[in-house]
C-alpha cells in the first residue's frame, strides 16, 4: 500500500467548496502519493456496496448549461472544444465560481512532463505504433478544435486552449444528459443522434479518482453521478475507479500513465498484418467486414477472431477462409498453420522491439528528454515485449 500524504490547503478548501456545491462525500478523502500525484483513499473502513460519493447533476459542467450555451458556438464545434473554450475564457477570472476546483487541477507543467503530446519529438518517434496512432488522432483533434475556437474567440491563446483542452480530455466522465427530456433544446443533438463525443461532463471531486482495470464503476442517473464501493476497504487503502477497458497505450496517450498490471492491455497488429495483404485481399476483407482492428492479447484467446480470419485469407485456400468467416467451419484443423504464421510475424517484431528499446536506453536524459518520460517509455516497451513473448510461447505450444 502506497503511503498517502496530506494533499495541502488548496485541497482542503476545494473539499469545503465541493460539499457546499452538491457533492456528498462519505468515508473517503483526497491524498497525495509520491511520484503519482493525487488520488482517493478510504478515510475510514468502508463496506462493499456503500455509496462513497455523489455529485449532484447541477454541480456538473456540461454544454447543456446556460453559461456555455450563451457563448453560441457554431454547430460544428465539438463538445470537447466548447468546454475547453469555456474554461479558457474564464481562466483569468478570480471570481469564477469554479476557482477552488481549478486550483486543484494539474498544472501546465505537470501535463508537459507526463503527456506524450508534450514530449520531445525524439521520444514521440519511439512510441509503440498503437500509441503513435492515438497521439496523431489526439493532435489532429486538438488542432481542429483550436482552429474552430480561434475563429470565434481569437483572444484565447493556443497555449491556454491546449491546457484547458487537456483538462477536459483527462477529467471528463460520460454523461448522456439523463436529467433532460428527449426533445429538450439544451441537448447538443436530438437524443437518438448523440454519440460518445457528445457526452462529456466534468465532475467535481470525482476527477480525483485514479484508474485501475478493476475498481469502482461510476454510475449516472438524472440526479447526478455516484460511486459505490466495489469491495470492502480498510482505512488508508487507495480507492480506484475504472475508466473503462483501456490498453496501456491508450492510458499513456490520454492520461499520461501506464498500469503495471492491466488485464485490459493488448497489442494491435494492424501495422504487422495490413502490409502483407494484396489489394484484392484487402478488398475482400472490407466487403466481409474484417479489414483492420487485429489484436493480440496476453490472455486466452491470444489472437482475436478478426486476426484468425485475416491470417486464414493470407495462408489458406479461399474456400477455407470463406467457411471460417461464414461460420460453417470453426477452422480447428487449420489452427496450427494460422498460429505458425502469427508466430513468424511476432518473432520478426520481437527483434524490432529489442532495437527500439536499445534506442530508448541510449537517450541522454536532460533538456528535452526527461528521465521520467524515458522511464515510462521504456516500461511500456517492456510490456509490449512481454505480450509478444507470452503470445509466441502460447501459439507455439
Amino acid at each position: 500500500m502506497a503511503a498517502a500524504m496530506d494533499p495541502g490547503e488548496e485541497h482542503t478548501r476545494f473539499i469545503e467548496w465541493a460539499q457546499s456545491h452538491g457533492v456528498d462525500i462519505n468515508g473517503i478523502a483526497p491524498a497525495k502519493f509520491k511520484d503519482r500525484g493525487m488520488g482517493i483513499v478510504a478515510a475510514s473502513d468502508i463496506k462493499k456496496g456503500e455509496q462513497i460519493v455523489h455529485v449532484r447533476n447541477t454541480s456538473l459542467i456540461t454544454v447543456a448549461q446556460h453559461a456555455i450555451q450563451a457563448l453560441k458556438f457554431p454547430t460544428k464545434t465539438s463538445i470537447h472544444a466548447r468546454l475547453a473554450a469555456y474554461l479558457a475564457l474564464h481562466y483569468a477570472d478570480e471570481d469564477c465560481q469554479h476557482q477552488p476546483w481549478r486550483e486543484v487541477w494539474p498544472s501546465q507543467d505537470e501535463f508537459i512532463h507526463i503527456l506524450p503530446l508534450h514530449w520531445s519529438r525524439k521520444l514521440q518517434d519511439l512510441l509503440p505504433h498503437a500509441a503513435t496512432v492515438l497521439l496523431t488522432a489526439q493532435r489532429s483533434n486538438l488542432e481542429r478544435d483550436f482552429v474552430n475556437i480561434h475563429a470565434i474567440h481569437p483572444s484565447i491563446p493556443k497555449v491556454l486552449f491546449t491546457y484547458t483542452w487537456l483538462i477536459v480530455n483527462t477529467r471528463t466522465f460520460y454523461w448522456e444528459y439523463p436529467d433532460l427530456p428527449n426533445a429538450h433544446p439544451r441537448l447538443p443533438k436530438k437524443r437518438q443522434q448523440l454519440t460518445a463525443d457528445d457526452c462529456y461532463a466534468m465532475c467535481p471531486f470525482m476527477d480525483y479518482f485514479n484508474h485501475s482495470d478493476k475498481g469502482c464503476d461510476p454510475k449516472a442517473d438524472a440526479k447526478g453521478y455516484s460511486v459505490t464501493a466495489d469491495r470492502a476497504y480498510k482505512a488508508g487503502e487507495e480507492v480506484y475507479v475504472s475508466y473503462g477497458s483501456h490498453s496501456n497505450d491508450f492510458l499513456l496517450v490520454e492520461y499520461g500513465f501506464i498500469l503495471d498490471t492491466n488485464g485490459c492491455d493488448s497489442l494491435p497488429l494492424d501495422h504487422l498484418i495490413l502490409s502483407q495483404l494484396s489489394s484484392e485481399q484487402a478488398e475482400i476483407l472490407r466487403e466481409d467486414g474484417f479489414y483492420g482492428s487485429y489484436t493480440l492479447s496476453p490472455t486466452t484467446p491470444t489472437i482475436c477472431h478478426r486476426t484468425q480470419a485475416v491470417v486464414r485469407l493470407l495462408t489458406l485456400p479461399s474456400r477455407r477462409y470463406t467457411a471460417f468467416v461464414s461460420g460453417t467451419d470453426e477452422g480447428v484443423g487449420d489452427q496450427g498453420k494460422v498460429n505458425g504464421y502469427v508466430v513468424g510475424l511476432l518473432v520478426k517484431y520481437e527483434r524490432q522491439i529489442m532495437e527500439i528499446m536499445e534506442e530508448v536506453e541510449e537517450l541522454k536524459a536532460g533538456g528535452e528528454v526527461k528521465t521520467a518520460q524515458k522511464d515510462t517509455l521504456l516500461r511500456r516497451w517492456k510490456q509490449v515485449q512481454s505480450i509478444v513473448k507470452t503470445s509466441i510461447d502460447a501459439l507455439s505450444s
